[in-house]
């Protein structure tokens, strides 16, 4: 019989081959190494210990940061150092007095000072800050405040149910130019006036204002706490704002009288307690801004009609020392006036 017959005859039938495989064998996973050719053993990553030992070098990272943080270093900061420079500038801005507005002008002796606002100067007339203003020109002052009243007015033409705005800036201003007072005598038998009220109103009927050398300007944060609107980008003119009130004043002495220096204070750093709980106007916005927002409309207002402005708020009566200077809250008391008083002096006192 030839290989070939006995191969044939032989593996015809497969199955009957059977390979034993003993009991201890054990099988060995391999991959192939392209650089070598041969097979070696694959390895096998527990996958738990990967995330210990990342966890590890988290936790090692983050203790070693913390250390490096609560270790702090030198700030370098010297408590004597003097930091003056860094303060916030006062906003004063002074408009020298123009040759051309004192033409046909005769000035006497006397330096007269008209006073136009509210609490400021409504307190203790004749004896407070209109006196004390007037002491450093070494001139006289005429008191129109009215301690009810606001710079800006309720409404917009005139109305008789805001009877308040005829004692306002413009209603007071547009007055004196027009020399009409009838809004104000109608509106005083509706509005709680007082018997100094009365006489301020009559002072004012009288006033001849070709022989006011000076006019001065001051509220106090009356209308932040009403919420009068600051300005009107629409109309700048506009009366019921703030910045409005000022600038439509302004133009009217202007144009009549130019020859009056006409000077803006501003309001103090102040506050005012309502219901037991203190208003910083310093921090709360009631819609329209902080008080810091009427003060930088004021000093734009002043600026843009060339008049002159004193900042109160920074130069004078500021954040840390309005203790000082004022009393319940927000009224001058007698050291305020007289810091108000001083400041005034340093640019129109003799």
């Amino acid at each position: 019989m030839s290989f070939e017959e006995y191969n044939e005859n032989n593996l015809e039938d497969t199955t009957s081959f059977r390979i034993e495989e003993p009991d201890d064998l054990v099988y060995e996973e391999f991959e192939y190494d392209k650089k070598t050719h041969k097979e070696s053993p694959q390895r096998k990553w527990n996958l738990h210990l990967i995330f210990i030992c990342v966890a590890l070098c988290i936790f090692l990272f983050s203790m070693v940061r913390l250390f490096m943080w609560n270790k702090g270093k030198d700030s370098d900061y010297d408590p004597t150092e003097d930091t003056s420079q860094f303060d916030t500038e006062r906003q004063d801005y002074i408009q020298p007095m123009s040759a051309s507005r004192l033409e046909g002008f005769v000035a006497d002796d006397v330096t007269t000072i008209l006073c136009l606002g509210n609490a400021p100067f409504a307190d203790n007339k004749g004896h407070g800050l209109d006196q004390a203003l007037a002491n450093t020109v070494n001139g006289k002052s005429i008191n129109g405040s009215f301690g009810i009243s606001y710079q800006a007015m309720e409404a917009y033409p005139e109305q008789d149910d805001y009877p308040i705005d005829a004692f306002s800036l413009y209603g007071i201003v547009k007055a004196l130019c027009s020399n009409d007072f009838s809004f104000q005598d109608k509106a005083s038998t509706q509005v709680p006036f007082n018997d100094s009220d009365r006489s301020t109103l009559e002072d004012l009927k009288q006033v001849d204002m070709n022989t006011i050398d000076m006019l001065v300007i001051m509220y106090d944060c009356e209308d932040y706490f009403a919420k009068h609107p600051v300005y009107d980008p629409g109309y700048e003119d506009n009366p019921i704002t703030f910045a409005g009130a000022l600038k439509a004043s302004l133009k009217l002495l202007e144009e009549k009288y130019p020859h009056i220096r006409t000077v803006v204070l501003s309001t103090p750093a102040c506050g005012k307690t309502i219901d037991d709980y203190y208003v910083d106007g310093d921090v709360i916005d009631f819609g329209n801004g902080t008080l810091v927002d009427y003060l930088l409309y004021d000093v734009q207002t002043v600026m843009s009609e060339g008049m002159s402005f004193i900042d109160n708020y920074y130069g004078t009566i500021t954040v840390d020392n309005r203790d000082k200077y004022l009393y319940d809250d927000y009224h001058l008391n007698e050291a305020g006036i007289q810091a108000i008083a001083e400041r005034f002096a340093e640019y129109f006192g003799d």
